[in-house]
């Protein structure tokens, strides 16, 4: 009923045709909102109709569900390559936005995190590059999401990021940035409490870019005053941190009590506990509850050291010789079931968090399963009730066979 279009590894990416089909697909299956079966008929690159169809009420382990393809807000990269890596090249880029299709995905922000400043500014350049030439990159690239440099340099709070990196907000610096992404940068994450975060946050509000707080050692007030300047997110809430702390108050429980802050989370079982998760889900409710990946430059490769980082037999990806988590291993898709799993939530709710909320959180449209909106669509099975078995992955009119990571 389907054809599968997967990406042909032994040629550079730039060389893989990526077209979609011109054939009519037709597709019956659940709808993720209220559980019902529906018909949709795909042609190209839209959705032609979406039609309700009878079929049995009560669900069933094999019954194949229909949900909007993910939404991932936070990728610094993939086999062993980064974003913000001074060697980054075009194909690098073409090479990690296409395989997120094959991962669920159809839209990120490819995120380039502290580094010397040049190589900063390489990978903005190169990324503007790849979205300029290739049109499909273009279309999967909502915008980059910038992940310092202004952020902590205390131990623990900064994370993976080189402390040489890191500085005090400069509007210069970052208009410089901005420039050689070509306008991109559309998210920013800074610690509040850096000399002239403040108003940088309201520049950079003004001006159309998302501010979130992250890998931050900021007290309550200077959260709630970064909150007034505009800041809405907070990044990957519950990490970025010292591994020890005062019971309270901390910077987690200032942000996660801020009703007017958002939260991302990472879902992947090692960067929140089960009871973590649980509680910041309970604490920010889940309309401001984003999910996203931070998949690190080594996801997808094996076990083992790689320079500064290592890839552990855990799943894990470290800072060598450090507890420090040096973003995931895992992508949305078994992030999406360990949600469901420890929150209880039910199905609609969790993939709200990697599809209409982040898409509400950048001012974009959420994607729908509606005639004339984009094929961008996931098909899954729930063997048991909170679990999600991803199958196929469509994106702008285009199938992918699912990897598991």
């Amino acid at each position: 009923m389907i054809g599968m279009r997967g990406l042909d590894r032994r040629l550079p990416a730039s060389e893989v045709p990526w077209r979609p089909g011109e054939e009519i697909v037709r597709i019956v299956a659940r709808e993720w909102k209220r559980s019902g079966w529906v018909e949709l008929k795909l042609q190209g690159r839209q959705i032609e109709s979406v039609c309700e169809r009878p079929g049995p009420v009560e669900p069933s382990p094999g019954d194949l569900w229909v949900a909007p393809a993910f939404w991932d807000l936070q990728i610094n990269g993939r086999w062993g390559h980064s974003f913000s890596s001074p060697e980054l090249t075009v194909d690098q880029v073409v090479e990690i936005v296409r395989a997120q299709a094959a991962l669920g995905t159809s839209r990120l922000c490819p995120t380039l995190i502290s580094a010397e400043l040049e190589a900063m500014r390489h990978g903005l350049r190169t990324i503007a590059e790849a979205c300029e030439r290739f049109p499909e990159v273009a279309a999967m690239v909502l915008g980059i999401h910038l992940e310092g440099p202004f952020l902590s340099d205390r131990d623990g709070y900064r994370g993976a990021h080189p402390p040489a990196a890191l500085r005090d907000p400069d509007w210069t610096l970052f208009t410089g940035l901005q420039e050689a992404s070509g306008q991109r940068i559309i998210l920013i994450t800074l610690a509040p409490e850096r000399a002239g975060a403040i108003p940088f946050i309201e520049r950079a509000t003004k001006s159309g870019v998302v501010v979130a707080l992250g890998h931050t050692a900021a007290d309550g007030p200077t959260i709630r005053r970064a909150v007034d300047a505009g800041a809405r997110l907070s990044t990957h809430l519950g990490n970025g941190i010292a591994q020890e702390l005062p019971r309270h108050p901390n910077p987690i429980w200032h942000q996660a009590a801020e009703d007017r802050l958002w939260a991302s989370l990472i879902a992947d079982g090692h960067h929140l506990d089960a009871d973590t998760l649980r509680v910041l889900v309970r604490a920010k409710g889940p309309p401001r509850i984003l999910l996203v990946s931070d998949a690190s430059p080594l996801s997808g490769l094996p076990v083992g050291t790689y320079g500064a980082w290592e890839v552990h037999p855990s799943g894990k990806i470290l800072v060598t010789g450090t507890p420090y988590l040096a973003g995931s291993n895992l992508p949305l898709g078994p992030c999406l079931g360990n949600f469901l799993e420890v929150s209880g939530e039910p199905l609609r709710v969790a993939i709200e968090t990697v599809t209409s909320q982040p898409a509400r959180l950048l001012g974009r449209e959420p994607p729908e399963l509606r005639p004339g909106a984009a094929a961008n669509l996931i098909l899954f099975r729930r063997p048991r009730q909170n679990h999600l078995e991803l199958r196929q992955c469509c994106v702008d009119g285009i199938w992918h066979e699912v990897s598991t990571g």
